[in-house]
């Protein structure tokens, strides 16, 4: 991530619609799949600025994880959580550290998405739960992808191969952000287009920017609201998509 998008991403990450709804739609689905025994152990895995707390919370003891140290800064003032630094594909946990991994828009950041997940898939307990959310619709790649380094957007297809080889059972693999999702895909094909007869005279510039906080409250009101669609089935399209698998238990040994 760059460098000036820190603080501002810390100032947004509890207050901006999209933090919060994805936020929500996330609590959910773990409230609805995640295994009955609590308190669990939950990775935040690419934790950022720590704005995941306190919903993971809920859940049991939270451990967040980035390869920033200027991020885990930022997290030491969400609470007393463990933080630890390190990065993928090579996490410093043992085999089935976590019952709950989530990495949220973190594996569209790496080179190799397909090693990444195979490493989160290896610190969750058997029988637990891998969260996983990232950017929708290649066509939809902005100013917003290059300023935050993003290295793809997903089709349903291509997140549903890169986590096809963990052979887990599928519990939700769907797009999110649909209700919000047509003024984006108006805007962003336009900007492209305009581009082309005038070329950009400034810094690529984030989709995160304040709004009026009424309007802000009812965006996060209208993607939060998708989350109770998504316990019972999948979203057609979106801006983003959200999978949940679980690890299945070993059987014992004859």
């Amino acid at each position: 991530m760059r460098e000036q998008l820190y603080e501002e991403i810390y100032r947004a990450e509890l207050t901006h619609w999209w933090f919060r709804g994805r936020l929500r739609i996330v609590g959910t689905l773990i409230r609805h799949f995640a295994p009955p025994a609590q308190p669990l152990w939950v990775a935040d895995i690419g934790c950022g600025m720590g704005a995941g707390f306190e919903t993971l919370g809920e859940f049991g003891r939270v451990v967040g994880v980035d390869n920033s140290l200027k991020a885990l800064e930022f997290s030491r003032s969400r609470g007393p959580h463990r933080l630890v630094a390190g990065a993928l594909p090579a996490l410093p946990f043992p085999d089935g550290a976590f019952d709950i991994v989530c990495a949220l828009d973190v594996i569209e950041h790496l080179d190799d998405d397909r090693d990444a997940a195979r490493e989160l898939w290896r610190v969750c307990k058997p029988g637990g739960l891998l969260v996983v959310t990232v950017p929708a619709c290649p066509w939809l790649w902005g100013e917003h992808d290059e300023i935050n380094d993003h290295k793809r957007r997903y089709t349903r297809e291509n997140l549903r191969a890169c986590l096809a080889q963990l052979d887990g059972e599928w519990l939700r693999l769907s797009h999110m952000n649909t209700l919000l999702a047509p003024p984006l895909m108006i805007y962003r094909p336009l900007v492209r287009f305009c581009r082309r007869f005038v070329p950009r005279a400034e810094e690529p510039r984030s989709d995160i920017f304040d709004l009026p906080p009424t309007l802000n409250s009812l965006l996060t009101r209208l993607f939060g609201a998708e989350s109770r669609w998504l316990k019972h089935r999948a979203l057609p399209f979106g801006a983003s998509l959200i999978a949940v698998q679980r690890k299945r238990l070993r059987l014992p040994a004859p």
